[in-house]
This record gives C-alpha cells, sequence and structure tokens, in this order.
C-alpha cells in the first residue's frame, strides 16, 4: 500500500509538472506571438501598407460622400420624404422608382446628415481636411503629426465661420428650399450668437474672426494691418551676411545628419514620381526666415480674357454703362413750381414721389464677362457667314444692352438684318433686335437682352429731373418707361396728338396705361385734366373711381363715370363730338389771336378774356378706352366714325385719345384708325403680321415681353421698358387725391340725343322749371350777359343743367335765340320787370 500510494503521488507531481510546463510555455508563445504581430504591424507600417489602407479607405468614403451630396444637392428635395421613412414602408422596386441619390437611399440619408444635420457648406472644409489626409498618408506618411493638428485646425475654423454666415445670410434672405445653408449645428451657433450679441454683434464676430484667422495665415495681410497705404520705396534687399548664412546652414546640416536615410529614400520616391517633395516643418521655418517679400508688379487683369481666336484688333469696344438716376427731391419741385394765377382749386396738393416704391435693384458692376461673351458670339456668327464686323461699342441699359459694329466694306447691311434668328440662336436668347443703320452713327445695332434684367420703378421716372424739367415744358407730358440707355422717356401727348397700344395678353399693356395715367396724375391739377374712361373688363379702372369728383367725366345721366357698358359708348363718344364742337365755337368767340385750348387758357389766367363774358380754363380730355377689340365687337361700326372725328379734329379742342387693344388684326385697327393715329406703343405680340399691323414693320415680335416695348411716331423706333405699377401704389395716389379739395362733382358732359328722337321744344313748361330758374334769371338780369358757360361758372353746375336752365329763360321770355358763338340778348332790363314775370310763371 505504502508503495501503491508513493507510486500515485509521484504521478501527480509529475503530472503537475508538466502542466506547469505546458502553460508556461503557451505563456511563451503567447507573448511571442504578441510579439510577432506587432514586428508585423510595425513593418508594414514601415513598408507603408497600413497608411495606404487607411488612405485608401479614406478615400473612398470621401468619393462616396462626394457623390451624395452631389446629388442630393440636385434633387431638388425630392428624397426628403424618403429619408425619415422606415424600410418597412416602402419596398426595394419602389426605393428604386422614388430615389434619386446615386447610391440610393443610404446615400441619401448620408448627405442630408453630413449637409443639413451637420454643417451645411462648411462640410465643404470636412472634406478638404479629408482629403489631405488621405493623400498624405499614401504618399507622404512619415509626414510631421503637427501638419495633421494644423490642417485640422484650419479646416475647423472655415467649417464652423462659413457655417454660421451661412445659417445668417438664410436668416436674412429666407426661402422655401430643403437645404439648411448653414447645417442644423450651424444655426444653432448662430442663434446663441445672435440672442446673445444681436445682430451688429454677429457681423463684428465674424468679421474679425476672419481678420485674426488670416492675420494668422497670411503675412501679406499682416504686413497690410500692420503699415496700412504705406508705399515704401522700391529699394533692393540686400544679401545675407555670410556669416549668419553659414551658422544656419550648419543647423540646418546637423538636423539633416539624423534623418539623412529617411530624406535619401524620400527623394528617391519623389524622383520616382517626378514632382518635388513637400517641405517639412523644419523646411517651413527656414523658409518663412531666409525668404524675403520681393517687390512685384502685375499686369492690368481688370478686364476679361480674350476668347481663343479672337484678334486683338475686334476685342477693343468702347462700354457705357448707364447713367444713374438723378432725383429731384419732392419739396424741391414744390417750391419751384407755385399754383398757378387764377386756379379754382388752390389748396389742392398733388401727390408725392413718396407714394411710390423703388423696384430697381441695386447698382451693380457691368457683368464684363457676359458682353465679352455676347460680343464674340455675335463677331463669331457673322463671321461664319462670311460677313466680318468691327465692335464699335456697348450700351448696358436696365433689360437689354445695344451692341455696336462696323461692317467691313463690301458687306451689303440688307444681308445683316437677316441674321436676328441666326444671332438669336448662337446666344440662346430670345428678344435680340437688328438696326441696320443706326440713325445719323454710321453703325449696325444688335440688341441683346441681359441674362438679369431689372425692373424700372415708376418712381424713378417721376421723380428724375428731366421728368420735372420737361413738367414746366409740356402740356400733358407722360413718362412711361426707360431707354436701353436708362434714360427717362417722356412725350407729350398734346403732340401726338393720339396714342395706339397694342400687344399680346400678359405683356404689360394694363402696366402701361397704369403708368400713362399716374404721369398724368402727378403733372396736372383736377381743373386742368379730366379723364373718360372705357373699361370693358369692368375690373381695369374701377381703382379709379374715388377721384371722380376730380379728374373724372360722365354724361349727366350716367350713374357711373367708368364707362363698363358698351350700350353707353356711342353716346359717351358723341357726347365729345358735340364738346368738341362747343369749344371750337368758344375759341372762336376768343379772337384770331387763340388757335388752340392752350392759347386760350393763357389768355384766360392773363386777364385777357373776362370770365364775366363767359370764359373760363378749360380742361383736357383724355379719352382711354382699355379694350377696343371688345368694343368693335360688341358695338361694331357706329364707334368707329366718332372715334375718326375726333381723332381729325379734336386736337385743337384738348381732347386726345389713348386706345388698347391685345388684338392687333385689321377689322379691328383699321386703315381710318390707323390714320388718324400717328404714334403708336407696342408691346410683345407672337406674329410678324400682327407687328406689321400696329408698326407697319416686324420688330414687336422679337420682343422679351415684361414691360418690353417699341415706341414709334412716324419715324424711328425707340425701345423702351415701360415703368412697373403695382396695385398698392395706384391704390395710395388715388387714397391721397381723394382726400384733396375738389370740384364736388365730375365733369358733366354734354347730353347727346340720338337722330330720331325728340329733342324737345324750347318753351316754357312751369312743371319743368328747374329749381335755380329764379335765381339764374335774377342773375343773368342783373348782369344782362346770356351765357350758358357763365351759368355753369356761377353756380357751379354742369354744362347740361346750365343748357336745359338757358332754354328754359328763352322759352319764358327772359333771352333770345342764339346767335352762333355770342353771348344771347337779354330782354328784360331791370329788376322790377322779372319780378312781376317770375309772379306769372310761379
Amino acid at each position: 500500500m505504502g508503495k501503491t500510494s508513493g507510486k500515485t503521488k509521484g504521478n501527480q507531481r509529475a503530472k503537475r509538472s508538466a502542466s506547469s510546463r505546458q502553460a508556461a510555455g503557451s505563456t511563451t508563445s503567447f507573448f511571442g506571438g504578441m510579439k510577432g504581430v506587432r514586428e508585423l504591424v510595425v513593418s508594414n507600417f514601415d513598408n507603408r501598407r497600413i497608411p495606404t489602407i487607411f488612405g485608401l479607405v479614406l478615400l473612398a468614403f470621401f468619393i462616396v460622400a462626394l457623390l451624395s451630396l452631389i446629388t442630393f444637392l440636385f434633387s431638388h428635395g425630392s428624397d426628403q420624404s424618403l429619408i425619415s421613412a422606415s424600410q418597412e414602408t416602402l419596398t426595394s422596386e419602389e426605393l428604386s422608382r422614388q430615389v434619386t441619390n446615386i447610391f440610393g437611399l443610404p446615400g441619401a440619408r448620408l448627405a442630408d446628415y453630413l449637409f443639413n444635420q451637420l454643417f451645411g457648406w462648411g462640410i465643404v472644409f470636412i472634406l478638404t481636411f479629408v482629403v489631405f489626409v488621405f493623400a498624405h498618408l499614401i504618399w507622404r506618411p512619415r509626414i510631421a503629426f503637427i501638419r495633421y493638428v494644423v490642417h485640422f485646425l484650419i479646416d475647423s475654423f472655415l467649417t464652423i465661420w462659413t457655417a454660421i454666415a451661412a445659417a445668417g445670410l438664410q436668416t436674412v434672405f429666407p426661402s422655401d428650399s430643403f437645404l439648411r445653408w448653414g447645417g442644423l449645428r450651424g444655426e444653432e451657433l448662430f442663434t446663441y450668437i445672435y440672442s446673445s450679441i444681436g445682430v451688429a454683434g454677429v457681423f463684428v464676430a465674424l468679421g474679425f474672426s476672419l481678420l485674426i484667422f488670416l492675420v494668422l495665415c497670411s503675412g501679406r495681410v499682416l504686413g497690410a494691418v500692420q503699415s496700412p497705404k504705406i508705399t515704401r520705396p522700391n529699394i533692393p534687399r540686400p544679401s545675407f551676411p555670410a556669416a549668419s548664412l553659414l551658422s544656419r546652414l550648419l543647423r540646418r546640416k546637423g538636423a539633416e545628419l539624423t534623418e539623412v536615410e529617411t530624406d535619401r529614400a524620400q527623394q528617391d520616391e519623389d524622383a520616382w514620381r517626378d514632382e518635388p517633395p513637400l517641405p517639412t516643418d523644419e523646411d517651413e521655418e527656414y523658409l518663412d526666415e531666409e525668404v524675403a517679400p520681393q517687390p512685384y508688379t502685375t499686369a492690368s487683369t481688370t478686364g476679361y480674357p480674350r476668347p481663343a481666336g479672337a484678334s486683338p484688333s475686334t476685342q477693343e469696344m468702347i462700354v457705357e454703362e448707364a447713367p444713374k438716376d438723378d432725383l429731384v427731391e419732392d419739396h424741391e419741385a414744390h417750391e419751384a413750381t407755385p399754383p398757378a394765377h387764377g386756379v379754382q382749386l388752390p389748396l389742392y396738393q398733388k401727390p408725392q414721389t413718396d407714394l411710390l416704391r423703388d423696384y430697381e435693384q441695386s447698382s451693380s458692376p457691368i457683368d464684363m464677362e457676359e458682353i465679352d461673351y455676347n460680343k464674340q458670339k455675335i463677331i463669331d456668327t457673322l463671321a461664319s457667314f462670311k460677313m466680318h464686323v468691327t465692335p464699335s461699342k456697348a450700351t448696358v441699359g436696365p433689360t437689354v444692352t445695344l451692341y455696336e459694329v462696323i461692317p467691313d466694306s463690301g458687306i451689303k447691311v440688307s444681308r445683316i438684318k437677316t441674321m436676328e434668328d441666326d444671332i438669336a440662336m448662337s446666344l440662346k436668347s430670345e428678344g435680340v433686335r437688328i438696326i441696320a443703320p443706326m440713325p445719323g452713327l454710321g453703325t449696325i445695332g444688335i440688341e441683346v437682352p441681359n441674362s438679369v434684367p431689372q425692373t424700372v420703378s415708376m418712381r424713378s421716372i417721376l421723380a428724375s429731373r428731366k421728368f420735372r424739367e420737361q413738367q414746366e415744358k409740356m402740356e400733358l407730358p407722360v413718362g412711361i418707361g426707360k431707354t436701353i440707355t436708362n434714360e427717362p422717356f417722356i412725350f407729350d401727348l398734346t403732340k401726338m396728338p393720339h396714342l395706339l397700344i397694342a400687344g399680346a395678353t400678359g405683356q404689360g399693356k394694363s402696366v402701361g396705361l397704369n403708368a400713362l395715367i399716374t404721369s398724368l396724375l402727378y403733372s396736372k391739377r383736377p381743373e386742368e385734366l379730366k379723364f373718360v374712361m372705357v373699361d370693358p373688363k369692368m375690373l381695369e379702372f374701377s381703382i379709379y373711381e374715388e377721384i371722380e369728383r376730380h379728374f373724372l367725366a360722365k354724361l349727366p345721366d350716367a350713374d357711373r363715370a367708368i364707362i363698363t357698358d358698351m350700350t353707353k359708348v356711342v353716346a359717351t363718344l358723341n357726347s365729345l363730338c358735340i364738346e368738341m364742337d362747343n369749344r371750337y365755337r368758344l375759341l372762336q368767340t376768343a379772337g384770331r389771336a387763340v388757335r388752340n385750348i392752350r392759347e386760350y387758357n393763357e389768355q384766360v389766367r392773363s386777364g385777357e378774356l373776362s370770365r364775366l363774358h363767359g370764359h373760363e380754363i378749360l380742361p383736357y380730355i383724355v379719352l382711354i378706352v382699355d379694350e377696343f377689340a371688345d368694343l368693335m365687337m360688341t358695338v361694331g361700326k357706329e364707334v368707329e366714325q366718332p372715334i375718326a372725328r375726333l381723332a381729325q379734329k379734336a386736337r385743337a379742342a384738348g381732347i386726345h385719345m389713348v386706345i388698347a387693344t391685345q388684338r392687333p388684326s385689321t377689322d379691328v385697327i383699321t386703315g381710318l384708325i390707323k390714320a388718324n393715329f400717328p404714334a403708336r406703343i407696342a408691346f410683345k405680340v407672337f406674329s410678324m403680321v400682327d407687328s406689321r399691323t400696329v408698326l407697319d414693320s416686324p420688330g414687336a415680335n422679337q420682343l422679351i415681353g415684361r414691360g418690353d416695348m417699341l415706341f414709334y411716331q412716324g419715324k424711328e423706333m425707340v425701345r423702351v421698358q415701360c415703368a412697373f405699377m403695382d396695385t398698392p401704389e395706384t391704390e395710395a395716389i388715388v387714397e391721397h387725391i381723394a382726400r384733396q379739395e375738389s370740384t364736388g362733382s365730375a365733369y358733366e358732359l354734354p347730353e347727346y340725343i340720338p337722330e330720331g328722337e325728340d329733342s324737345g321744344a324750347k318753351g316754357f313748361n312751369p312743371n319743368e322749371k328747374d329749381s335755380l330758374f329764379d335765381e339764374v334769371a335774377r342773375m343773368v338780369v342783373q348782369t344782362q350777359v346770356g351765357s350758358t358757360s357763365n351759368i355753369q361758372r356761377k353756380f357751379n353746375i354742369g354744362y347740361n343743367r346750365a343748357g336745359r336752365l338757358m332754354d328754359q329763360l328763352e322759352g319764358a321770355g327772359i333771352v333770345g335765340a342764339q346767335e352762333g358763338s355770342k353771348p344771347r340778348e337779354v330782354f328784360i332790363k331791370d329788376q322790377a320787370s322779372l319780378e312781376q314775370l317770375l309772379q306769372k310763371l310761379s
């Protein structure tokens, strides 16, 4: 038993020793394996395998992120509804059909997270840092770690600064885009800064942080901050002293000896790649110390590079920028134009330009790149058809730029005129118009629309110095827009004397009519101007009903001054013909020196024509028809005769017409109408036939719309951009005029009785006696003047009622019959006889 137990214990000890030796061997093998892994990693790192692998991983991430972001930005938000949706709600086929991102839904989510959830446009600098890291991991793995830190800090600052600035810009210029310009983090930072220090603090923080960053990164900015606006003399810098240079070289040599093998291997690799080695940290410090900034000069780079293949002689062109608006303050204008002598409404104040808005964009420099591109395209297009030209001048306007070219000798001008469509196709633009030749210049003009047109405001027209100067010289000044040289286009309606406006639907006719009416409202007082408005649309002129007592005229029995019932248009036109005949008779009584209404009003104001004899200031009457084609369809030929009669002889009587139509066909604009409307405005039309109907030549079919128009008055056509008038501006003007002093009622036109109807006998009927009959009879007997206009002025009534009173006085035997233009004879000479007659008639 003892031997057996001893053997068993010996076996157990042998097993324990064996197990301990096995554990020790396994431990030794473990540490040996770890050492082998470490040696493997180090060797692989030395062999640039691991940096290359990390670099390739970063490159793959960069490509995926970049392509995802690009397709995300151009998706217009079509993937936004799918980003937050779960995979269970949409099948794979639906996702493949709906997702527009190049990497599908994961790519859309990655792009949305990088852009919208992080830093918006600042993500560009993060991607820049990723490019820097993988490029150096692959090609320069031994670069100092400090370089990574420096670039990380720089890109981090630029990322945060760009995110805050972009978030602030989106707050100032809000949009309905799905993009967050500064990302969620940028918006949070901007909100925190804005709530802490306000708008001014945000600008100061962004500006000075950027300046400090530039000072840290750029020696030139530092020099500019330390010595602003100081011109240093151009003195050659002396070379470095030999001792200083030797000491620096020795220090550099000692540093090079420690890394000779690495530098030698690096130089071999750089030579194999045929590119210069990247500088190390010591190299950058050495360059900062040793390289001195040398003075330099640069050639003038303000112009844009000439296109390839263009000779210098063909590129010289004078570019003229449109002059800035020369505006006049309202108080200066009021002081310079006091109310005229003898006005009936001395307390009336004209509207001021403060009621109008300024729609024009802030002045920006000329886009020379666009001008050079268009100029070269014009030259190349003409040269492809063997028509060589030399550019002369470019005049930049608010919506159109005029390029003037000089053709070479032997080239027919008629050939260049046919190149409008070819030039428009080359420029990829509509509205190209050729003027060949330019009147009095010896050049050919090519009008090309600007890529960014400006809106011309009515305020810039009415507040301009040119309009204020012409306002004193013209009877009915109309400022309707600006030419291509940015000058206000102003004309006198009395010199037209009538105006025809045509254009397709939605091209600016109604805006042009409102601009014309607004110009006249700003220029004239209520006793100097009256409007007769015909509005078949029933909505266009309804806004002007509030100024009925100031500027509108109507028939005696009319309920509304704005004529919307087409059956009453014929009576109104014939009433204007009667008014014209009455005015001519009144001008005839004034003497031979009076030939028109302007001379007549001047003599009334000066006192040469006595008001006691029925002479008073006659207002101009402007008839405006909004849609003449509808009038012709409804009433037909009945309106053509009175319109032609007014157009032929109403000019001297102070009656002018403005008719507009959207259907410029020959059955609407007849030969009789065209012969009496020499002044015409054509907005964009859709066919050359319509353009020839309005302007007798093509051109209106090549306009660009939105107020672009051609003005024609028997000579060359002028391209004008119509001023924009919005409804709130018109409402403000009408409201201002409605609060002013008025004549009490609308200007009454003479009553028109059609042929075949009973005109009424001039006998006296006591039952139909006017309420003012007794007072008028006493005034006539007292003054011994039997004049209808005198009655109208004394009792502030309309011409129609004054005429009926005069007929009643004639029927009662108080005055005699009418003898031409002379005042009627008064039969009763004293008040006593009149009172006896009035008692018999009562």
